[in-house]
């Protein structure tokens, strides 16, 4: 336990320095805001499928397929209660004017940029095997809940194929067509997408700290319902869904890994959407920045609770 902790604290370390010179790329200009927008394109279309794709290029064993199937259902539980909390909290007509946005802060988090990082440091290529899982559920729920709370004039085949078509369920079923199938990619194409895919974490945290640079973290640290989203979605809802987790017969490594995707700070997308929407983007754009800043704490300490509480 103490030693995936501290590999944990190490790879936390490691991208908060290399997020740290995304922020100053940023701060030197030799990164600007649309060099940032279009890095994260690369990184959403192109290197973050491919990492999902290498994570499923292995043989396939029934146990890894139950395994998987257990993977999904544990992801739709943490979404599903993420969402149950944000709709009793945040209700339509009630005090919070921005109630779309504070809902999808606490739904969404930033299981591609910052779990799978740590999931790689962990477990390799089984830990992103199995958090891909939730990036699937929450892309799925992000083109049809998220953006059903943002906005009421998209229809309904837009939704439909929203949901459908995105990379990160193309990958998906890409990655589980190899996983099922004798099929599997030839040399030449499979390491490019090794390639693409060793990208990902410092890519992901380049574009971080550029997003940090841009942010204002005095504003951050003194809004208090930033913090009010924060504690719910680092502390509040991992622990309700690390106690649930608890008392169901899951494999350490498939519990961790789900708790870690669970546990990751409020996704980048809540501010992208919001500002593509016209809703409170700016919030969204705190709650992110303080999220991830104290994360770097609560991710390990979380961590550190299901070892000594479930071995």
């Amino acid at each position: 336990m103490l030693q995936n902790v501290y590999i944990l604290v190490s790879q936390i370390v490691i991208m908060f320095l290399l997020m740290a010179v995304g922020y100053v790329c940023y701060r030197l200009k030799y990164i600007n805001n649309d060099g940032a927008s279009q890095l994260s394109l690369v990184l959403t279309r192109i290197v973050a499928p491919c990492v999902v794709i290498n994570s499923f290029q292995r043989e396939f064993e029934p146990a890894l397929g139950r395994v998987l199937v257990i993977s999904l259902l544990c992801a739709a539980f943490a979404m599903g209660l993420s969402i149950l909390v944000s709709h009793v909290l945040f209700r339509a007509g009630g005090p919070h004017k921005n109630y779309p946005d504070k809902r999808m802060c606490v739904v969404f988090t930033n299981c591609g940029f910052m779990a799978l990082p740590l999931l790689d440091a962990l477990y390799g290529s089984y830990g992103i095997f199995l958090g891909s899982s939730f990036i699937v559920v929450n892309n799925l729920l992000l083109w049809s809940y998220g953006v059903a709370q943002l906005t009421h004039d998209v229809p309904r085949y837009q939704r439909v194929r929203n949901v459908l078509i995105n990379p990160g369920t193309i990958s998906f079923a890409i990655g589980l067509l190899l996983f099922l199938t004798p099929l599997e990619l030839p040399a030449i194409p499979s390491t490019c997408v090794s390639y693409l895919a060793s990208l990902n974490t410092p890519v992901a945290m380049l574009i971080l700290g550029a997003f940090l640079a841009q942010c204002d973290l005095r504003s951050c640290f003194q809004d208090r319902q930033v913090y009010y989203i924060t504690a719910l979605r680092l502390i509040v809802l991992p622990l309700i869904t690390l106690a649930v987790f608890l008392l169901l017969p899951l494999e350490t490594t498939l519990r961790n890994s789900m708790l870690i995707s669970a546990a990751a700070p409020v996704a980048m997308v809540c501010s992208m959407f919001g500002q593509v929407y016209g809703t409170d983007y700016l919030f969204a754009t705190r709650a992110v920045a303080l999220s991830t800043i104290l994360s770097a704490i609560t991710i390990p300490a979380l961590i550190a609770l299901c070892g000594l509480l479930g071995g």
